[in-house]
């Protein structure tokens, strides 16, 4: 079990300029400001009124490069999702395409950097009929995690934090006079993944409800492209495999996600579904690095 992480977001969620901004520094080198390129360049002063933020702001943007996978956290060096939007291929590099988002919201769980977010989207809703939730439980459900994976204890002011950053990240702020037009400015917003019911609990707290259903602007290239990820050079994979992990993070129904395996199958001959003996399954017939490239081409065609 990797270390579970809690924080190193500054209490910034993710805005939506920040990881182009990012990258944008990694590759400068001017040895007037100090910058070699590389992630060092984050160390610099000279990041501060190069990425027009604050000093918190700049650590911010370093921890959600390495959570969306933008940052490879292991290598230090740019990751998938930075060469796929951002870089070599630049398929979508200011995020106006609907498909980024949902490659966004993938590798936000998948990378698990950021440990709320799959904590959330996979494992506390895995035994659960509801789909609703509020602070106080998902911070008990953390602390219970974090005992159990014999990890180093986290405050509650730390869980509180986290559970705030992942709220902002997916339910737009009531406007009002003191709502900040940068509040709106979080690309997975318009993902509409996670609801505010307008009630409150008995602690006074909002309840939050997870949006599982079949989501129309989520196209079976994109879909294919996280699940041959997911999966890598594997022939065959189990049903229940991909619905506790790909349709976890993308908030697939059990129907959403059996409306999804279709379209994809239909579309795509690669992609084969079998349902022997209540046994159910897709078979890969191609998964390698070249095919995947060119479902997310193809999806940038058909939705540019």
């Amino acid at each position: 079990m990797p270390n579970l992480r809690f924080s190193g977001h500054d209490t910034f969620h993710c805005r939506e300029q920040w990881l182009l901004k990012g990258l944008e520094l990694i590759d400068n080198k001017n040895d007037r400001l100090g910058f070699d390129g590389g992630i060092s360049n984050f160390k610099s002063n000279a990041a501060i009124p190069e990425l027009g933020v604050g000093k918190n702001m700049v650590r911010s943007i370093l921890h959600w490069m390495k959570a969306f996978n933008v940052i490879d956290d292991d290598q230090n060096e740019k990751g998938r999702l930075a060469n796929i939007l951002f870089k070599e291929l630049e398929l979508d590099p200011y995020l106006e395409n609907e498909g980024s988002l949902w490659l966004m919201q993938y590798y936000l769980c998948s990378t698990g950097y950021a440990s709320i977010f799959p904590f959330i989207f996979r494992d506390y809703f895995s035994d659960k009929a509801s789909l609703e939730f509020s602070e106080t439980q998902i911070k008990s459900f953390l602390h219970r995690e974090i005992e159990r994976n014999n990890q180093k204890s986290v405050t509650d002011k730390t869980l509180n934090s986290d559970f705030k950053v992942f709220i902002k990240t997916y339910v737009a702020p009531k406007k009002n006079i003191k709502t900040v037009e940068d509040d709106f400015n979080t690309p997975l917003l318009a993902l509409n993944l996670v609801l505010n019911t307008n009630r409150r609990n008995e602690n006074n707290e909002f309840v939050y409800r997870i949006n599982r259903s079949f989501h129309s602007s989520l196209t079976p290239e994109i879909f294919g492209y996280c699940l041959l990820n997911e999966f890598p050079n594997e022939a065959v994979v189990n049903f229940d495999k991909i619905r506790l992990t790909i349709a976890s993070y993308l908030c697939l129904s059990i129907e959403g996600l059996e409306i999804m395996i279709d379209k994809l199958c239909d579309a795509y001959s690669q992609f084969v579904y079998k349902d022997d003996a209540g046994v159910r399954q897709i078979q890969f017939k191609d998964y390698s690095e070249n095919f995947m490239i060119n479902l997310l081409r193809k999806h940038y065609e058909l939705h540019s």
